[in-house]
């Protein structure tokens, strides 16, 4: 899988106010202080930070650390770059000596497979490749004796792994780790601006994490941008040490037909349930894995799991005709 990640979250000026602040007294922090930003790619999406530092030194010496941050996770679970370790993974269907954290996100991944009963399942890789081969050199329906013989690749419990190896249990198994590795990066990249003294931040990595509050002493806003006309804004949301993450199928279309990315993992097809997803957590990743698994789930089996995740605090649910459902936690 490797699309650039669907931009369904607003974070320009006119609904955040562009503002990450230094330290306590917000008011203090502006007036002595000057706005610097970051723009650039982490994980094949557009990404951004913006903060108040005392001095453009400052400013570049935290944004350096950032992008070496940005480095390391791509090495590890970046579809990009072909000698990352998931790349490496996916080209031999075993992995010696994995990075920990490489084994850590994975095995919290099978967990999610388990929980969400299959409808989050980073084996989906195969498929999504059946989709993006067939769709760019033909505008015909995809056989369903391809699509069946993918689906047997499709399962988490066919992924074995320990501190020491990593294994696929069937030849051309693959996985993608795009359900994640965004919110997992926005994570890391939270917490070396905190870790740098940075109390009131907004960091976005493909998703979206509000720290702290906007200088104005309000709490940090994004808009949800609508699934039937792209330039408007339907939601705003409020985020206070909280993530936000949005899937919807209209941003990586396979064909005009209808067939995007967002694919079910039992029935191999787009999933055609709500036209968009947000999801609003305590982590980025929890908000990344649960807009994915969500958009593929019917509301009684959202409802089933959704005491499962205390990190989970609020969902939004666009259907096609425009309406909006909220449920909070």
């Amino acid at each position: 899988m490797k699309p650039t990640r669907r931009r369904f979250i607003c974070i320009s000026a006119s609904v955040i106010g562009v503002g990450i602040l230094h330290a306590s007294g917000v008011q203090a922090a502006v007036q002595s202080s000057k706005l610097y930003e970051w723009h650039g790619v982490a994980m094949g999406a557009s990404a951004q930070i913006s903060l108040y530092a005392h001095s453009e030194t400052q400013a570049n010496n935290l944004f350096q650390k950032c992008e070496n941050e940005i480095t390391r996770v791509e090495n590890l679970f970046s579809l990009f770059k072909p000698n990352s370790q998931i790349s490496q993974l996916n080209a031999n269907g075993e992995l010696p000596n994995p990075n920990f954290e490489f084994v850590e996100l994975l095995s919290r991944c099978k967990s999610y497979a388990q929980i969400t009963k299959g409808a989050f399942d980073v084996t989906i890789q195969p498929l999504w490749k059946l989709y993006e081969n067939h769709f760019a050199n033909s505008s015909a329906e995809l056989p369903m004796q391809a699509l069946n013989d993918t689906l047997e690749l499709i399962g988490s419990d066919g992924i074995q792994l320990n501190a020491n190896k990593i294994l696929f249990s069937k030849p051309k198994m693959a996985i993608s780790l795009n359900g994640v590795a965004q919110g997992y990066l926005t994570d890391k990249i939270t917490n070396i601006l905190q870790q740098a003294g940075f109390e009131n931040m907004l960091v976005h990595m493909g998703e979206t994490y509000g720290f702290g509050q906007h200088d104005d002493g309000r709490q940090w806003r994004v808009g949800i941008l609508s699934p039937q006309n792209r330039g408007e804004i339907v939601k705003q949301v409020e985020l206070k040490n909280q993530a936000i993450a949005t899937s919807g199928g209209y941003g990586s279309p396979f064909s005009k037909g209808g067939h995007h990315h967002l694919l079910n993992p039992k029935t191999g097809l787009s999933a055609n349930v709500y036209a968009s997803v947000s999801v609003v957590a305590e982590d980025a990743l929890t908000a990344d894995m649960l807009s994915t698994a969500f958009y593929i789930m019917q509301m009684d089996q959202i409802e089933a799991i959704w005491n499962k995740f205390p990190q989970l605090k609020k969902a939004i649910f666009i259907d096609f005709n425009g309406d909006i459902i909220e449920k909070q936690a």
